[in-house]
């Protein structure tokens, strides 16, 4: 009976030890608008507002829409339709944001996998 209760615990043990490391999720406050301060703020911040897309906050980021049909830029769980990654990850220079200028440098790659994860993941407050 001892064996058995040992083999139990082993096996247990053991399956536990094959699980993948749960990913922390991705936090608005300290992922995602660090990335929109540094990369976006100049053109889409208080004292600039382009296009009605304000990246100041968190409500900010999720009441700015594009121009006509005012769509979100930013549809929790829907990173193919979101624009802020979309415009962020695009490798067409005349479309991406920011532009690729002496100014303006391209958000990094990781850094766009963060917004897209985010997204992913349901684009929350936290």
């Amino acid at each position: 009976m001892r064996l058995c209760s040992l083999f139990c615990i082993l096996l247990l043990f053991v399956a536990g030890c094959g699980k993948k490391n749960v990913e922390k999720p991705v936090s608005y406050r300290s992922d995602i608008q660090p990335i929109l301060n540094k990369h976006c703020i100049q053109c889409h911040g208080i004292k600039r507002v382009n296009r009605r897309i304000l990246l100041t906050s968190y409500v900010d980021v999720m009441n700015s829409t594009t121009k006509p049909p005012k769509t979100p830029i930013v549809i929790p769980n829907k990173v193919t339709k979101s624009w802020l990654y979309l415009l962020a990850a695009t490798k067409q220079p005349h479309y991406r944001m920011p532009p690729d200028t002496s100014t303006f440098q391209p958000v990094p790659e990781d850094e766009v996998k963060l917004i897209a994860q985010w997204i992913e993941e349901g684009a929350k407050h936290n």
